[in-house]
């Protein structure tokens, strides 16, 4: 599970873009914003474990010139990100009919698919000779940042380069049976 920090910075004064600038550019921060009160950025940081997120705070960021001081606040609860059933639910009855038909293939193969495979199989569902990589590109991209953006979940749907796409398999058996519901 990775880990997660929030770092509040103080930054000299006219160093404010440049710092937000070099934070926004390493891997390792996941956003840097300018705030008011008694910091002057925020920057939210993951990292794999702690040990590699505590080393990144301290020998990267604290080493940005114009940083002043930090003060490091690391998760030790995060937010939920496994579904609800009924967020779910809510999930799969919003779907458009192709993110359906790309979710009902991933369900019913079980397995990873490899992208013209699972476009072939989503064509034939929907019926749409036309359907490509591009279909195919705005179903998924649209499905995760759904679950990401308006319900903060994790992905139902992954990708490995070896595998191909293939649904969650924590969620494979709910998906089936709403899939088969609604």
């Amino acid at each position: 599970m990775k880990k997660k920090a929030y770092v509040l910075i103080n930054v000299s004064a006219g160093k404010l873009d440049s710092v937000m600038r070099t934070l926004s550019g390493m891997p390792q921060v996941v956003s840097a914003e300018g705030v008011s009160g008694h910091c002057d950025v925020v920057a939210v940081m993951r990292g794999p474990d702690l040990e590699t997120l505590q080393d990144t705070i301290l020998s990267t960021v604290r080493g940005v010139e114009g940083i002043v001081s930090t003060e490091t606040w690391i998760v030790m609860v995060p937010q939920p990100d496994r579904w609800t059933s009924e967020e779910l639910e809510r999930y799969v009855s919003e779907l458009s009919g192709s993110e359906r038909a790309a979710t009902e293939v991933l369900v019913e193969k079980k397995r990873g698919t490899m992208i013209p495979e699972l476009i072939d199989a989503i064509s034939s569902k929907l019926g749409d000779k036309e359907y490509d990589i591009h279909d195919l590109t705005v179903a998924i991209t649209s499905m995760t940042r759904k679950a990401e953006e308006e319900y903060r979940r994790e992905n139902l749907i992954e990708f490995e380069p070896d595998m191909g796409y293939f649904v969650n398999e924590r969620y494979l058996e709910a998906l089936e049976e709403l899939l088969a519901r609604i």
